[in-house]
């Protein structure tokens, strides 16, 4: 009692002073991870540790011995996925664990495909697991790491796992030779004098890197930091991975605008790399000219890690049949689109053929680009241009870019524009758009190579560390005053794009970027929207590192810490860092546009007045920039506003050699529409005292067809077979003979020789046979669903009550079961060293 009385004089006390203890009455946003997906986590992490080595982790050794090519041995949703791999490995053969893989080699692309299978269609995690330990050990480990990131992204029981960075695993993909080369002796232990750019730090060497700009002269040189970025690079990677043409199937996904999301990509990135151009006072990039590509030529200055080096991208000239098709291509897409939609197709469809032409299809517009680009020497070593992690580090990537966008705006131009009912949010205005100073800079980012550089059994008792300088911004905020004579919810976007004269806002469209898209809840009378660049959700922040992903996980086993628990496709979005244009030290004035309109969720069975509402700006990520405009009917509207901005770039900086070539430069802030850019290439990478690459005295090349493995890889009977033979390119001749012979000549239209087959719905009877200018089209009726006022997909209509059955004839359907907690909880590090998982134990119920 006494004590009672004690506790309530104190807090009536504490009350009288003043002094009250608030407690919060609202949880923090941070989601905490279950003990399920940490322990899912930790059994991941060995996968990604110094993958072209063969893995040393107890248990990816014992689960790899134990793996079977057997659809006995496992639970597979698809059973011929087994046979279809055992069948590549005794006909063919796989991919040789030191050879060079490339996402453009059609070989190694439906390899890649057969290990995915095998990773994805595994009815459970305990199968999954035990396979991507198998491919850990026997597949080549650049098909591999495309493969494991494949299917995490797509499995339901890996949606919450935390991506470590592709630069950590293949460093010498994004890093210079030169560094790669020092850091490789210095983790060898080789005894040299340290240059300047490399420092000791308590028990880490760290290498100052710098970019290519000191090899390259004319506008690519002052822009190296962007192409050569290592987060932009991993987005376009993984990203690129989501469209492979058996994953994104354009022409077996009904009712559905992936093709709409893949040109509004393409634009976006066009779009900030005109905006760094801006940013660097050089003229709006101009797309390829395939009659003057013969004046460009890039040297990537990247090593393999079999020791050679990327192929420099020469001066010559391609295929000349090549070149007829482009062109072919370039001038018959006018032709589909106006076809199309005299058909009665809708914009989304068209797209979406669109983007199977020129990108997705196995004989899309853009390989044949590639094939023309590159060089046809047998045996040769590929360039970076073929692998998806190097791609937009050769500056002629991004022309070839802004011609496939290029070539769509011209073949959208015969659609109709949004109409002013549908860009019109009625009682809605954008009365002002308040904004403080927004400054970019460079900043020092580190990175581990300690564990993708060594070889297998070396103990390194130190790490190497590359420090490179990146963009970056400081943190800004918008307040945007939204009035609205009714409550009512509204989708706002916001666009940054150059400063240009009013006349010039719809010419000029394409160069705006989309900033941010969010919904909002209208109240009556004025809204005050506050939105800072943290909150932007399209964007997504770096990669944890894997020393941070071991940490967080011994954390959260003891309990004292928990990985943040959030979705793996929130993790590949354009690195936030980017977000801003690097502008100048005095000022880069720069236009936002902001955007709002109305949210309007369908629902199945709903009904709608296209008058009143609008979907328009949730089904199409272009909206409303994807169709010709005029200025009255967008930026004029009551519901839009542009607003001048200024971006300023902060010269000051912790880093000194690395960024200075960054940090200077003015800007006439007036934009040319001719482009001038060249590459003045330069000799070969000089590097008189570099060390040899080897594992003992690091001759690289002696790890040739072996990726550092030793050598009785050899000796591994029926699970390496060395294939070095590079296939070369399909003349037009062979490529219309063997795509006429897979396409049956029914239903079909010529066109301009465009072979077109698009699988997509059609509210009119099938259409007639059609020979017109040499272009196959043909139309596909079946399974017609009337989308104008409801959004959903078939799938929506079928009886899934038995998930196995339902997933066994759809495989648009994540097969994978939702996740179950594991048997054990693993409390601490001693019962997960000490106490292992037992042969025959499951690792989850």
């Amino acid at each position: 009692m006494k004590k009672l009385t004690l506790l309530l004089t104190s807090v009536l006390f504490l009350q009288a002073e003043g002094y009250v203890i608030q407690v919060p009455t609202e949880t923090t946003n941070t989601r905490t991870t279950p003990v399920g997906w940490v322990h899912i986590q930790k059994l991941l992490l060995p996968l990604f540790e110094n993958v072209c080595e063969e893995s040393t982790d107890p248990i990816v050794v014992r689960l790899n011995e134990e793996f079977k090519l057997d659809p006995s041995h496992g639970f597979y949703l698809k059973p011929d996925v087994i046979d279809n791999l055992q069948s590549l490995k005794a006909n063919k053969g796989m991919l040789a664990k030191g050879e060079i893989f490339t996402e453009y080699d059609a070989d190694h692309l439906n390899e890649l495909k057969l290990v995915y299978d095998i990773l994805y269609y595994a009815k459970d995690f305990d199968t999954f697991y035990k396979a991507a330990c198998w491919a850990r050990q026997n597949v080549n480990c650049g098909l591999f790491v495309d493969a494991i990131y494949l299917a995490i992204l797509n499995r339901r029981d890996t949606e919450k796992i935390t991506l470590p960075a592709p630069y950590e695993l293949l460093p010498n993909y994004f890093i210079r030779k030169d560094f790669i080369i020092k850091a490789s002796s210095l983790i060898r232990g080789e005894t040299f004098t340290l240059p300047e750019w490399v420092r000791n730090e308590g028990n880490a060497y760290i290498l100052e890197v710098n970019y290519t700009t000191n090899y390259y002269e004319g506008s690519n040189d002052k822009l190296a930091y962007f192409h050569e970025d290592v987060g932009l690079n991993s987005y376009y990677y993984l990203n690129r991975l989501k469209i492979l043409p058996w994953i994104t199937d354009l022409r077996n996904l009904k009712n559905n605008n992936c093709g709409e999301h893949i040109y509004h990509s393409m634009k976006q990135m066009m779009a900030r790399y005109n905006l760094e151009r801006y940013s660097n006072g050089l003229n709006e990039l101009d797309g390829i000219d395939w009659d003057y590509i013969n004046e460009y030529s890039y040297d990537p200055m990247l090593i393999y890690s079999n020791g050679n080096e990327f192929s420099q991208r020469r001066r010559d000239n391609g295929d000349s049949e090549i070149l007829i098709m482009l062109k072919n291509i370039e001038n018959g897409l006018p032709a589909v689109v106006v076809h199309m939609r005299d058909g009665g197709y809708n914009k989304s469809d068209i797209i979406n053929h669109l983007m199977e032409i020129l990108v997705t299809g196995e004989k899309s517009y853009e390989n044949l680009a590639l094939q023309y680009l590159v060089d046809k020497v047998v045996s040769r070593v590929p360039s970076a241009l073929e692998h998806y992690m190097t791609t937009i580090r050769d500056p002629i990537f991004w022309k070839l870019n802004k011609k496939i966008v290029d070539i769509v705006d011209k073949a959208l131009q015969v659609l109709p524009s949004y109409t002013r009912s549908q860009l019109y949010f009625p009682g809605v205005v954008v009365q002002n758009v308040e904004v403080k100073k927004i400054m970019s800079s460079f900043d020092n980012f580190e990175f581990d190579v300690t564990s993708a550089l060594k070889s297998e059994g070396e103990d390194v008792k130190f790490q190497v560390k590359i420090n490179q300088p990146r963009l970056n911004h400081k943190p800004f905020t918008f307040k945007i005053t939204v009035s609205s004579q009714v409550a009512q919810k509204a989708l706002i976007k916001l666009y940054l794009g150059p400063k240009v004269m009013p006349g010039e806002l719809v010419e000029k469209k394409n160069l705006f970027m989309l900033l941010d898209c969010f919904e909002f809840n209208l109240k009556i009378g004025s809204n005050v929207v506050t939105r800072t660049s943290n909150d932007m959700m399209i964007m997504s922040d770096d990669f944890a590192s894997l020393e941070t992903l071991h940490k967080r996980v011994l954390d959260a086993e003891f309990g004292l810490d928990t990985l943040r628990s959030k979705s793996v496709w929130s993790q590949i979005g354009f690195p936030s860092r980017l977000i801003l244009p690097k502008g100048t030290p005095e000022g880069l004035p720069m236009h936002l546009f902001v955007f709002v309109a109305p949210y309007v969720k369908a629902t199945l069975g709903g009904t709608r007045n296209t008058l009143d509402l609008n979907s328009d700006a949730i089904l199409s990520p272009g909206y409303p920039l994807d169709l010709s405009v005029e200025i009255q009917q967008l930026f004029n509207l009551p519901n839009a506003l542009v607003k001048d901005i200024v971006v300023t770039h902060k010269t000051e900086g912790t880093y000194n050699k690395a960024s200075n070539a960054y940090n200077s430069g003015n800007n006439d802030n007036i934009w040319q529409s001719s482009d001038v850019e060249f590459v003045r290439p330069n000799g070969p990478l000089a590097l008189s005292a570099r060390p040899a690459f080897t594992k003992k005295t690091f001759d690289y090349k002696s790890k040739k067809n072996q990726y550092g493995k030793k050598n009785d890889y050899d000796l591994k009977k029926d699970e390496i077979i060395e294939d070095t033979k590079t296939k070369d390119f399909t003349t037009e001749d062979e490529a219309s003979t063997k795509f006429s012979d897979e396409k049956s000549p029914d239903n079909m239209e010529v066109i301009n020789n465009i072979y077109i087959t698009p699988e997509l719905e059609h509210d009119k009877s099938t259409a007639d046979i059609i020979d017109k200018n040499n272009m196959y089209y043909k139309i596909s009726t079946d399974d017609i669903y009337d989308t104008s006022d409801v959004y959903f997909t078939p799938s929506d209509l079928k009886d899934t009550s038995n998930f196995n059955e339902f997933i066994q004839t759809d495989y648009n359907v994540k097969p994978h079961a939702l996740l179950k907690m594991p048997k054990k909880r693993f409390s601490n590090i001693f019962n997960i060293i000490f106490k292992p998982i037992k042969p025959d134990e499951e690792l989850y119920e």
